[in-house]
């Protein structure tokens, strides 16, 4: 017969493993919007993963309660001078992707003109030093599909 306490336990455990689990694939997703958007604006990725900065609950989509984790990773654009970007996720989406100002305006990230691929159809939306990864992705899913790519490399 199982006891209280140890029903309590168990329950304590399995929740712990749930969380676990769910944390590192959230991480996971933080550090592919981290090196796409890098690549995306001709940065170099450093370190090859994100760090976890911060957790806390909030109101997410519809009113329930979630948690909102942020992640941090360096890069560079100079291969010089390290900075720092972010990516925030809510629950499991990301919402945002960022990168931090350089006190010098003549290097700021934010005013490098990335090299353009001719396979992006629309330079992404850019305001401030955030860049939503979503809306590029909507806008190259688009471009593909009017000239009919299927979006895998093999054209």
């Amino acid at each position: 017969m199982l006891s209280w306490g140890l029903l309590a336990w168990v329950l304590i455990g399995a929740g712990t493993a749930w969380f676990w689990h769910d944390s590192l694939g959230v991480r996971e997703r933080a550090n592919r919007a981290a090196m796409e958007a890098c690549e995306e604006l001709r940065l170099q990725f450093l370190d090859g993963t994100v760090a976890f900065a911060r957790m806390w609950p909030v109101r997410g989509y519809g009113g329930r309660l979630t948690l909102r984790r942020t992640y941090v990773f360096d890069y560079t654009a100079d291969s010089v001078a390290r900075r720092q970007g972010f990516v925030v996720l809510l629950g499991t989406k990301v919402e945002s992707v960022g990168f931090a100002n350089d006190p010098t305006p003549a290097r700021t990230v934010t005013q490098v003109e990335p090299a353009r691929d001719v396979t992006t159809p629309n330079p992404p939306a850019v305001t401030g030093n955030v860049y939503d990864l979503d809306s590029w992705r909507e806008n190259l899913r688009r471009h593909r599909e009017s000239r009919g790519d299927s979006g895998n490399g093999d054209a």
